[in-house]
């Protein structure tokens, strides 16, 4: 998934430091090839979206919080290694189906994502992603 990636730090003058704005590396042709969204990561300091996680997102285009692709994002961006992040949003729902089934339903879409993932980038250069 490209995108910026937006750290949050709800504490002022810290806040300043969490507006990394790291680029992830652009993979337009992955991305029409799978039909794959884009979209900003975003990170706090909480597993649990607070209402500033929310108004900090909003503010900065952000459509998903994550905070190990952001530490990731942080030391790709040190050591000016190209990065590439997939994320797969579950959303388990109040239905008829239990937790379980619905739960085996997002990992085998992971793993049917991760999958085409790796089999478009296998063996390309990083100028045909």
């Amino acid at each position: 998934m490209g995108g910026n990636l937006l750290p949050q730090i709800p504490i002022p003058v810290f806040d300043l430091y969490g507006l990394g704005l790291r680029q992830a590396f652009s993979t337009p042709n992955l991305q029409k090839e799978l039909n794959l969204k884009v979209g900003k990561l975003s990170t706090g300091d909480s597993l649990h979206m607070s209402t500033q996680d929310e108004a900090s997102m909003v503010a900065n285009d952000a459509v998903v919080k994550d905070m190990e692709a952001a530490a990731v994002a942080y030391v790709a961006d040190l050591l000016k290694v190209p990065s590439v992040f997939l994320k797969v949003v579950i959303d388990i729902k109040d239905g008829e189906e239990t937790t379980a089934e619905e739960s085996s339903q997002s990992f085998a879409a992971l793993e049917r994502a991760v999958t085409q993932v790796i089999d478009f980038i296998n063996g390309k250069c990083l100028s045909d992603l």
